[in-house]
């Protein structure tokens, strides 16, 4: 049979390396949950957006038609 203080031992070492990974697990939770909250960081300038102008509009618009009527046609 096994001496009671040896019994104890191993009760004591099961009960710190479950504490041990609590903490651990929920430090990494905190840090998880914190990296998926503040994905987009303030200091991040926001997307650039073009505006153009009619003429230009209208020219892009005929470039496209055709792009996809040469593309049909091969």
């Amino acid at each position: 049979m096994v001496s009671p203080w040896v019994t104890g031992a191993v009760i004591l070492f099961g009960i710190i390396v479950a504490v041990t990974g609590v903490i651990a697990y929920l430090r990494v939770y905190k840090n998880s949950s914190w990296s998926a909250m503040t994905s987009r960081s303030p200091e991040s300038a926001p997307p650039r957006t073009v505006i153009l102008e009619r003429k230009q509009r209208e020219e892009s618009a005929a470039a496209e038609v055709e792009e996809a009527s040469e593309q049909g046609e091969s």
